[in-house]
């Protein structure tokens, strides 16, 4: 594991404006591309957050043409990106994060946790994943995922050092992914980068902006804004990973597993959890 150079690319999203969102993606890859090692972008930034007609409307595979010109770009200034977009599978619609680098599309997760109402435009994913990169792993969640312990976990307990939350926050809940994102790396002992929108959209929602990249003490690296466009950049070395855990290790450590314990409840109405020696 070396050094990173991972860029936060803060940014304005026209609802449905496909064209216009990837070519403010472009602009930002073509000046931050050939000097960063990895650019993540804000949550479904290519087709933002439309109305569900719109929305399904847009809706690609992941062999579209959406992904197809991320991957020619990524080729082209020979670099790794995150961004997101709605991915049609079949019958179904998903909030789709990707991790395309020059050899094309690495990564692929679909949000699992569906903000109030997002149920309407499109379904819930049902998978974490992570995958190899760089002598490290890295993994991805979206938005509202990064509120629940157990989701960061599942990740990290797939070997991921570096997660990678595509970010679509608004007024009042700044605070609430800030929290989170600091929480998320210091249980698990990673790096976590998030980057978020900034500007309102025609719902008259305020996107605060603050994108952040936390290291495994859960101490702030970076932090941008809550107002306006920026592209911020930090070299992280993912050895402090390795580091945090000599002398304690989470995730080793752990007694409880969820997904494998037995909850019951005694006459008298109390729930109990055994944990397994």
């Amino acid at each position: 594991m070396g050094k990173l150079k991972v860029a936060l690319a803060q940014l304005v999203c026209e609802d449905g404006q496909l064209e216009g969102n990837l070519r403010r993606m472009d602009q930002v890859i073509d000046e931050f591309g050939s000097s960063h090692d990895l650019i993540l972008f804000p949550e479904t930034y290519t087709m933002g957050f439309p109305a569900r007609e719109v929305c399904r409307s847009l809706a690609q595979s992941l062999d579209g043409p959406v992904v197809k010109h991320l991957e020619q770009k990524a080729r082209e200034v020979n670099t790794t990106f995150v961004t997101g977009l709605y991915e049609r599978d079949g019958e179904h619609v998903y909030n789709t994060t990707v991790l395309v680098g020059p050899s094309g599309l690495m990564l692929s997760y679909r949000k699992t946790h569906l903000w109030v109402g997002e149920s309407a435009r499109v379904e819930a994913g049902n998978m974490f994943r992570s995958c190899s990169w760089r002598d490290t792993k890295l993994g991805l969640l979206i938005c509202y995922d990064i509120e629940f312990p157990e989701t960061a976990r599942s990740v990290a307990s797939l070997g991921a050092e570096l997660l990678l939350v595509t970010d679509g926050n608004m007024h009042p809940y700044g605070p609430v992914h800030r929290i989170a994102v600091q929480a998320r790396a210091q249980e698990n002992q990673i790096f976590v980068a998030m980057a978020n929108r900034v500007g309102e959209d025609d719902y008259s929602n305020h996107y605060v902006g603050g994108s952040m990249i936390a290291d495994p003490y859960g101490q702030i690296v970076l932090e941008a804004s809550t107002d306006k466009e920026e592209v911020l950049s930090a070299t992280i070395d993912l050895a402090m990973v390795q580091k945090s855990r000599q002398l304690y290790h989470y995730l080793n450590e752990r007694r409880l597993d969820h997904m494998s314990q037995k909850i019951k409840e005694t006459s008298n109405g109390i729930v109990e959890m055994k944990i397994n020696s």
